[in-house]
């Protein structure tokens, strides 16, 4: 994966959601999780949604995404 696709990739739950993000925040933000080489998952710093990437492929499936325990 590409760090150019966290400029174009969203969490699906977070940009249907009415609101505002946190300041200095995109709406449905997302970091790589493991490492930089091949990253395991994508992460919304936002709700704590992580979304697995397989074969390189982000699953951006909302119910497939596993929620943070504590978060929204």
């Amino acid at each position: 994966m590409k760090e150019e696709w966290l400029e174009i990739l969203a969490c699906p739950w977070c940009v249907t959601r009415p609101g505002a993000p946190p300041a200095g925040m995109s709406k449905g933000q997302l970091r790589f999780v493991g490492p930089a080489e091949q990253p395991e998952a994508l992460r919304c710093l936002q709700c704590g949604r992580t979304y697995r990437i397989e074969d390189g492929i982000p699953n951006m499936l909302i119910e497939d995404a596993v929620q943070e325990s504590g978060s929204a």
